[in-house]
């Protein structure tokens, strides 16, 4: 019997208007860690990610998962939204199944932007992660995963950059903290 990963951890590959993608760069250097217990991967940005997803996401103890927005500072998204942006996946195709309804991770996100601001890492709450494909990865991943964190990294453009040493420092850390991280009150899984 193939033992429960830990950590379920996920990034993007490119997509219209971002043709590298940080949030997969940060999972592919996680993954060529070869960490046990950790299955790292790199989503393409379709509208379809949901498909697998929730599957891959019900089979671990926890998800975190990475994206890319044009924002000046990491952040962690508390919920997934119901309903889809009118706009192209990687693929040139429009959503045609957007979710029907909002979900919410079952991580104390505003405890954990606390921790990690007092672990050195410069990190805002969110309370939309937009209607794009982040967001529908994030809504499949919810479905069937309540511990599931998102985080939303800056498009790596001007002075908004962030290093990729300071994204994958925060990603190891995140690592380390969400299995033992607080629960809104409810009991992990």
């Amino acid at each position: 019997m193939t033992a429960r990963p830990l950590l379920l951890v996920t990034g993007f590959g490119p997509f219209p208007g971002v043709p590298d993608n940080p949030s997969g760069a940060v999972v592919s250097a996680i993954a060529g860690l070869s960490i046990k217990g950790v299955d790292a991967q790199v989503l393409e940005t379709r509208w379809t990610v949901g498909d697998g997803l929730a599957e891959r996401a019900a089979a671990a103890r926890c998800v975190l998962m990475f994206g890319v927005a044009p924002i000046h500072r990491m952040r962690y998204e508390r919920a997934a939204l119901s309903g889809a942006a009118h706009r192209p996946d990687v693929a040139g195709r429009l959503p045609t199944t957007p979710p029907s309804r909002w979900r919410y991770s079952a991580f104390d996100v505003p405890q954990l932007v606390v921790a990690a601001r007092a672990a050195g890492h410069t990190i805002t709450l969110s309370h939309s992660p937009g209607q794009y494909i982040c967001n529908a990865a994030y809504n499949a991943a919810l479905s069937t995963n309540a511990n599931t964190l998102f985080v939303h990294i800056p498009a790596p453009v001007g002075r908004s950059a962030i290093s990729m040493d300071a994204v994958l420092s925060h990603a190891m850390w995140l690592m380390r903290t969400l299995p033992g991280a607080p629960l809104r009150g409810l009991r992990r899984t």
